[in-house]
């Protein structure tokens, strides 16, 4: 019984829209100063607009078809989940920490769901990277 896990991974086209989500928001936010809009962007949700364009840009880095997919990739990207989800656990839990010593409290105001998937997507990106290199 050959049980294979098949997730969709998207093509190589979709590069330059991953890599454009990162200074998208910067521009975006910079319009404000120049560009006279008849709304206001909340001054809390820019960085979870911040969090949201870059958590997205590498989620889509994460899931990009490699020149050459096999099973060591396959394997790669397995690991670096893995390790990204391990990462995030003691982030969070270090966090945490951090802010009952100095605040008193474990709960954060500047940790929302964006930042924490923008942190996730992040460590797998870059354990991905460094898996991939370091197995050339």
């Amino acid at each position: 019984m050959n049980r294979e896990l098949k997730y969709p991974l998207l093509s190589r086209k979709w590069k330059w829209l991953a890599y454009a989500f990162f200074p998208f928001p910067i521009v975006f936010l910079l319009s404000f100063i120049f560009i006279p809009y008849p709304f206001e962007f909340p001054q809390e949700a820019v960085a979870d607009f911040v969090y949201l364009c870059w958590a997205i840009g590498f989620g889509m880095l994460n899931f990009l078809r490699q020149p050459t997919e096999d099973e060591m990739i396959e394997q790669l990207r397995l690991k670096a989940f893995a390790m990204g989800v391990f990462y995030l656990i003691w982030g969070l839990a270090a966090v945490a920490i951090i802010q009952l010593f100095t605040q008193g409290s474990i709960f954060t105001d500047f940790m929302s769901a964006y930042s924490v998937v923008c942190l996730l997507n992040t460590y797998i990106f870059l354990n991905f990277q460094y898996l991939k290199w370091k197995n050339r």
